[in-house]
């Protein structure tokens, strides 16, 4: 029986070369036995599923998270009255392996999942965050951080031996080093390892000392600077189309959404709101 997914898309970023994404939906679905060369990280919101893996039938509940390994056989089989949303993203174990390694911080053994059930509702929420974000104009930072901290997490947590983190050490400068290269060129596509080489550390390593410095990740550092040098320009009277790619974002629409998020108004309301000023001395 062949799957039957309506309008399924299957994608890769430009941005994200090692993952394959896929979101559809539908009342029914279902796919004979087969394997994927990737990770397979799968949810489907909706009513639950049936999944064989290594010769056990599971019944899956809806908002589960379920993990296959490279290479192993399974088929999956649902039917619903109300049509349910499946993700998926499918992880080269190159980028698996890196991932990893940069968590332990030396080389250590491609991560194995022995139970295909997540019952972690931070973990499955998370994925289904990190897919609903990648189906946007976010910028390549942004994506390859969401990655990056979704399969550390994954490592973590469901690995059947994770590897231990390795413990941060004082890193001022080097994250020094990457806000001053943020703010100069904040209006540019960087990637975290641009970032990673600039600062000497692992991607993941960079993204942590980042965090514990400065309380925010690298990429919404970088939103933080675009929405700042924003709010000059608009009071200069620039269209917000102008300022939107001035900036650096993808599109007038991202722009607007992620100036709302942080300035609690949007762009023409802040134009507006701009030209009251209030004279004291009258």
């Amino acid at each position: 029986m062949k799957a039957n997914l309506s309008h399924p898309r299957i994608w890769r970023s430009q941005y994200l070369q090692s993952i394959e994404l896929v979101h559809g939906v539908s009342k029914r679905y279902s796919l004979p036995r087969h394997f994927h060369e990737e990770l397979e990280l799968g949810i489907r919101q909706g009513d639950g599923w049936q999944f064989n893996y290594r010769g056990t039938m599971y019944s899956v509940p809806s908002n589960t998270l379920v993990v296959t390994q490279p290479g192993e056989a399974h088929y999956a089989d649902s039917t619903s009255d109300l049509d349910c949303t499946f993700r998926g993203l499918r992880v080269g174990i190159d980028l698996l392996q890196q991932v990893a390694t940069e968590v332990a911080g030396c080389k250590t053994a491609l991560p194995s999942f022995g139970m295909p059930l997540v019952h972690d509702r931070d973990l499955n929420t998370q994925i289904v965050q990190v897919h609903q974000a990648l189906e946007q104009s976010i910028s390549q930072l942004e994506q390859q951080t969401l990655i990056l901290n979704l399969l550390a997490q994954l490592i973590l947590r469901c690995a059947e031996n994770p590897p231990r983190q390795a413990k941060l050490g004082e890193e001022r400068q080097p994250v020094e080093r990457i806000r001053a290269y943020l703010e100069d060129h904040y209006s540019q596509e960087v990637s975290l390892e641009q970032l990673a080489q600039i600062a000497n550390l692992s991607s993941f390593h960079l993204n942590r000392s980042f965090c514990k410095t400065f309380g925010m990740p690298p990429h919404a550092y970088q939103i933080q600077v675009r929405i700042l040098q924003a709010k000059r320009l608009l009071r200069k009277e620039w269209s917000i189309n102008k300022v939107a790619v001035e900036t650096g974002f993808a599109s007038q629409s991202h722009f607007g959404s992620h100036f709302k998020r942080l300035v609690c108004v949007t762009p023409r309301q802040y134009i507006q709101d701009s030209k009251n000023v209030i004279d004291f001395d009258a």
